[in-house]
């Protein structure tokens, strides 16, 4: 509750509350999180083990980072994994108690290790990453069995460029083991691991390597890695923009790839990732403000999911900020020419078609052009779609894709002109692709039938 002055005589006014009911939303679906314990989470990574879901994230109750979700809808948080701080990580940082932007992994037979991070100051580089191990997980009892292993990467304020926090381990296709960190300074770095142990492979010369900036900003606002192997690329996703100011936040997610784990990254135009290279997958789209620090996984069946923290505009969360930190996990698309593209929130999503016919999408369309304002746009049966703004074309399905031509300012259609290629999924009743700049389109039906 605010502080009231002695001299005034109105009664003390309390804080706003939440609108956890509310489910407006300027694009159907972003509105959507989990129905119980997804709330409070910041940059979080989320691991299956056995039938069990595992979420850990940043947390400013010590060692308190797990909670665990059946269906990742409902949440339960779990005790501290360390019962207090390390020794090492008291010595260096006597007062701070949040432990920053954890990842896990599996180890060998049924063993986790989980890398965290810990910073002397926000906005400071004066931190340090560690590792916590436990060799035979339990997924009914997951806090208990954790041992810390020390300190893996430091960096300190007026000596280094860079900023040890935010780590992302990956294990590569032949084995080897890499982590990516840091943030602003000079940007995101990756390091080889000892896949024995868990800590640098060389320690006395690590061999860090610069793989990603974010030039367009002066600050370089980049944080936030995740790394996964597909279909022989490496995928880096980042986030772009400032965190952890509720909705003032700026966050977004963008990504690049590479035929190596080391890089270079690209973008869809071959632009590298340490000039600045980006193609966009996810930006505010309110009640949905700065969604960031996301990472990739994959259930037992293969299906792939993005999860991150967004400032939730419905709901109060500190310090005169509105915007509560808030989990949100959502399919994730593959494009035809390998791209990841934003799916809607997982809890929405009916079980995807593998054809689809004019009957699936003909009908009344909300479209979203690069996250901005959306517009109603009606796909007619006769194969003709015309848009609130005037605009008007014709469309056709091949495949899973949808294909929309749209007529040019002489309300002409060349059919020899390429389309707007868009991939359905949801069961008909959505679709998203890039347009010819690399933006972001998606489209979510009306009234869609289930």
């Amino acid at each position: 509750m605010p502080q009231a002055e002695a001299a005034q005589s109105v009664p003390v006014q309390p804080r706003p509350t939440a609108s956890p009911t509310s489910t407006w939303s300027a694009f159907p679906g972003d509105e959507i999180v989990p129905a119980e314990g997804g709330l409070h989470v910041h940059d979080p990574t989320v691991l299956q083990f056995d039938e069990r879901f595992f979420c850990l994230h940043t947390t400013h109750d010590g060692f308190r980072v797990m909670r665990s979700s059946l269906d990742l809808d409902h949440w339960i948080m779990h005790e501290p994994l360390l019962s207090d701080r390390p020794e090492w990580l008291k010595q260096r940082i006597t007062e701070h108690r949040a432990i920053w932007a954890p990842d896990v992994i599996r180890g060998p037979k049924r063993s986790l290790r989980m890398y965290y991070c810990a910073s002397e100051k926000f906005g400071w580089n004066t931190s340090y990453i560690g590792l916590a191990v436990c060799e035979k997980f339990d997924p009914t009892h997951p806090s208990r069995g954790w041992r810390d292993c020390g300190p893996i990467v430091e960096s300190r304020r007026d000596r280094d460029n860079f900023n040890a926090i935010d780590p992302e381990v990956i294990i590569d296709e032949e084995g080897r083991h890499w982590m990516f960190f840091g943030s602003y300074w000079s940007g995101v770095y990756v390091v080889e691991l000892d896949p024995a142990g868990g800590k640098l492979l060389h320690p006395d010369n690590p061999q860090m390597t610069l793989v990603a900036r974010n030039t367009e900003d002066p600050r370089n606002a980049i944080e936030g890695a995740a790394c996964v192997f597909r279909d022989g690329y490496y995928y880096l996703f980042a986030s772009y923009g400032l965190a952890a100011q509720g909705v003032r936040s700026d966050n977004r997610v963008v990504v690049c790839r590479s035929n190596s784990v080391t890089g270079p990254y690209v973008d869809r135009n071959g632009r590298s990732m340490l000039d600045g290279g980006h193609t966009e997958l996810l930006s505010t789209s309110p009640p949905m403000f700065s969604p960031g620090h996301s990472d990739v996984f994959q259930d037992e069946s293969g299906r792939w999911m993005l999860s991150y923290h967004f400032y939730d505009a419905r709901r109060y969360w500190t310090d005169d900020k509105w915007g509560l930190p808030t989990l949100q996990i959502r399919d994730l698309i593959w494009s035809d020419d390998g791209w990841p593209l934003p799916g809607l929130p997982v809890h929405r999503a009916p079980v995807p078609r593998k054809c689809f016919a004019a009957r699936d999408v003909a009908g009344a369309w909300i479209q979203q052009v690069d996250f901005a304002e959306p517009k109603l746009i009606e796909i007619r049966a006769d194969r003709t779609v015309s848009a609130a703004d005037g605009a008007d074309g014709i469309w056709s399905i091949e495949g899973r894709n949808l294909l929309i031509r749209w007529s040019d300012s002489s309300g002409h259609v060349d059919p020899t002109a390429g389309p707007q290629k868009f991939q359905l999924a949801h069961g008909g009743t959505y679709y998203v692709g890039h347009d010819r700049n690399g933006k972001v389109i998606r489209g979510v039906r009306l009234e869609a039938r289930p």
